[in-house]
């Protein structure tokens, strides 16, 4: 009978694709021709996008003598927001268009405009890589997040798409048991989803009560949102027996990039989106293997063309041999711009060089380090009060920060989130004087 729902909802789909026109399958087919081959990003395509925009679009119209993607300017959301019908095409302000809200986790919520096609893009790339995971469209799975008016969807369709909520608002050990027996008594489940914060509270709940891969059935495990911590990865293929993959992706554009079965590296959708990585204090161009700002054009959204788009990420980018061919990939997703803290010499420090120094502890579920001074810090540690001495943590953000740091740390249950269910392992409240 599960076979038969999955197969249904398959044959379903891609019949009122074919009616509609093909586009979905299009999509799929050309994401696959050009990812899997030596082909990245068209340069005919990123010239169509450009001279669109700078011809319909009010704020790249001073742009139309450009040359190269480098003469327009770098933007920022905040930008976008401001100046938001000067991005709207003109071609399409009378056309019905798809709204995508971002959670506003960041203080810059807003609201995306997407048109037809690009919105059938989108659902391109999520049945491309969800297939490349091991995923089958109209699989039976579970969606951990937190969930709210804003996000949460009809019962009609998390039916369509064989979806089961799981909230993560509380992830109290009483949800997490009955996870657990949904996941036990439900064979028919078979993939689950949700932000890396939710999946390693589950993982190391799911390790400590000795539950072992033949309770479940689980084929593949999907974290999004958040960086997906080795220790966790590790220990979710512990727990479940499965494929367990990381995907990078915004609410604006898509899916920008996604780790294979196979490894840890990050697969940039190249065929959807053009990719830039520039240095953290300047728009120069950083070099292959230092934290660099992730800035992004998506070729497809004619509707609202953003063109190296900030996405506030850091990331680090190396050229690496796939298929045969030389891509660039993405070795980490450590954190945005906001999460840059200071050692006690003023110096910067990118959450990537953080997030390493606590792999250490891989007993640890999770961690924040909030800088409230340049020298004042506190750490809040979460569920190791009798696993690590504290005089361990005081050594290592010592050897990070300065020695003369003052390093208040904090034992606790559970750290609390964003009401957007991301977590931040980094704050920082002090203020540099300019």
């Amino acid at each position: 009978m599960t076979m038969l729902s999955e197969t249904v909802r398959r044959y379903g789909f891609w019949l009122f694709d074919a009616v509609s026109g093909g586009h979905v399958r299009q999509y799929v087919s050309d994401l696959e021709n050009k990812l899997q081959g030596n082909l990245d990003t068209s340069s005919n395509d990123l010239r169509k996008l450009l001279d669109h925009a700078v011809n319909t679009a009010e704020f790249y119209g001073k742009f139309k003598g450009y040359a190269k993607i480098t003469d327009f300017p770098v933007i920022k959301k905040s930008l976008v927001k401001e100046k938001y019908n000067q991005f709207i095409s003109s071609d399409y302000k009378n056309n019905r268009l798809y709204k995508v809200q971002t959670s506003g986790s960041t203080g810059e919520r807003f609201t995306m405009l997407q048109d037809k096609q690009k919105r059938k893009r989108v659902i391109a790339e999520l049945i491309y890589f969800l297939e490349h995971s091991g995923f089958k469209l109209g699989y039976r799975h579970i969606y951990a997040r937190v969930w709210h008016r804003d996000n949460k969807k009809t019962k009609l369709t998390f039916m369509m798409h064989n979806t089961i909520m799981f909230d993560c608002s509380f992830l109290s050990d009483e949800a997490l048991e009955r996870l657990y027996r949904m996941l036990h008594k439900d064979n028919s489940i078979k993939c689950i989803t949700g932000y890396a914060t939710s999946l390693a509270a589950i993982a190391f709940y799911f390790d400590k009560k000795g539950y072992t891969p033949d309770l479940f059935s689980i084929e593949v495990v999907v974290s999004g949102a958040e960086r997906l911590e080795p220790n966790t990865k590790a220990l979710l293929k512990k727990v479940f027996g499965c494929t367990v993959i990381s995907r990078y992706a915004n609410i604006e554009n898509g899916f920008l990039a996604q780790q294979p079965d196979d490894g840890d590296k990050f697969i940039l959708n190249t065929a959807h989106y053009f990719f830039e990585t520039l240095k953290l204090d300047s728009d120069e161009p950083a070099p292959f293997g230092e934290p660099a700002r992730l800035v992004i054009t998506d070729l497809y959204n004619y509707a609202m063309p953003l063109i190296r788009y900030d996405t506030q990420d850091i990331v680090i980018m190396e050229m690496s041999g796939r298929n045969g061919f030389g891509k660039n990939v993405l070795t980490e997703i450590s954190g945005r711009q906001d999460e840059i803290i200071y050692d006690t010499r003023g110096n910067k420090i990118c959450p990537h060089f953080i997030g390493l120094v606590f792999r250490r502890f891989e007993r640890l579920p999770q961690f924040q380090l909030v800088q409230d001074s340049l020298k004042h810090f506190t750490l809040k540690l979460e569920s190791v009060h009798d696993v690590y001495d504290n005089d361990d943590f005081q050594n290592t953000m010592k050897q990070l920060i300065g020695a003369d740091a003052v390093i208040k740390i904090e034992h606790v249950d559970k750290i609390p989130h964003l009401s957007s269910g991301k977590f931040k392992k980094v704050i920082c409240n002090y203020k540099v004087d300019s």
